[in-house]
């Protein structure tokens, strides 16, 4: 059975926007830094170390072993054990650059090379369903960037058909005995996560919930820039609240580290 928490620490594990001051938290092997930058940025990992980052804002180029890549908005980068990359910007007045970085330790060493994944909404694919007269919308759209044993990370998206009746995300729908399709919340119990909140929209927030195994809960509305970085054992949903503005995105990032000892992640059901 996993250690209980209180209220008061499930809430320590949200996050704002880093503007005033850098973040920085380490939580079950992993430590999480998220921050503005206003000069070129060296990465380094150690001997059983890795790195999975996504530039969160401003369009910069990775130097990795002297060859250039793009590496723009919502880009993500891995970066194998020993090595090291620098990501160059060009510094404006108008122009913020702000980057996630997670740090993991490696449990369990794979062969897994340097690699870039660039954001493209036409790579996302459709998850979940739609709001019917018995049952919220769960409808959302999702890109797994990184999946390499190390990390499972990407982003998730309400479009705006889904924006406009309210949707429930992070969940899993189960057929129950007479039928029909409850709600329930995921965990993924050996793994912790951070999810970022990318809404050009200063009136739209999303409400994430996270939730004990007793079924006590906490809940924050979280607007562009914020997040939480949780452990995989708390049930975790959000709430994106209908509205009707006409959004490019809302999205969510979220990483989630997996020390070499996993391929792939399937959150399974907290049944409360």
């Amino acid at each position: 059975m996993s250690e209980r928490m209180n209220k008061s620490a499930m809430y320590s594990h949200y996050l704002q926007d880093p503007k005033a001051k850098p973040f920085e938290q380490e939580l079950g092997g992993a430590k999480l830094q998220y921050f503005y930058f206003d000069n070129d940025l060296e990465i380094s990992t150690k001997t059983r170390e890795v790195v999975n980052a996504c530039l969160l804002s401003g369009n910069a180029v990775a130097v990795y072993e002297g060859a250039p890549y793009n590496f723009d908005q919502f880009d993500f980068l891995f970066l194998p054990p020993e090595k090291q990359i620098t990501i160059k910007i060009d510094p404006k007045p108008d122009t913020a650059y702000k980057i996630c970085l997670v740090y993991s330790k490696v449990k369990n060493r794979k062969d897994r090379d340097f690699e870039i994944q660039h954001f493209d909404l036409r790579k996302f694919v459709p998850r979940g369903e739609l709001s019917t007269k018995d049952r919220i919308a769960t409808y959302r759209t999702v890109w797994t960037a990184i999946k390499n044993g190390y990390y499972m990370s990407g982003f998730t998206n309400i479009p705006q058909k889904a924006l406009q009746q309210g949707v429930l995300t992070s969940v899993n729908l189960v057929e129950n005995e007479y039928g029909n399709t409850e709600i329930y919340p995921h965990i993924h119990p050996e793994y912790p996560e951070i999810y970022i909140y990318c809404i050009p929209e200063k009136n739209v927030a999303v409400t994430q919930y996270l939730i004990d195994e007793d079924g006590e809960s906490i809940c924050r509305d979280l607007e562009n820039g914020d997040g939480v970085f949780f452990p995989g054992n708390l049930g975790h949903m959000n709430f994106t609240k209908p509205t009707y503005k006409n959004l490019e995105y809302c999205m969510y990032m979220w990483i989630i580290p997996t020390y070499g000892l996993e391929d792939s992640i399937e959150p399974i059901t907290l049944r409360i």
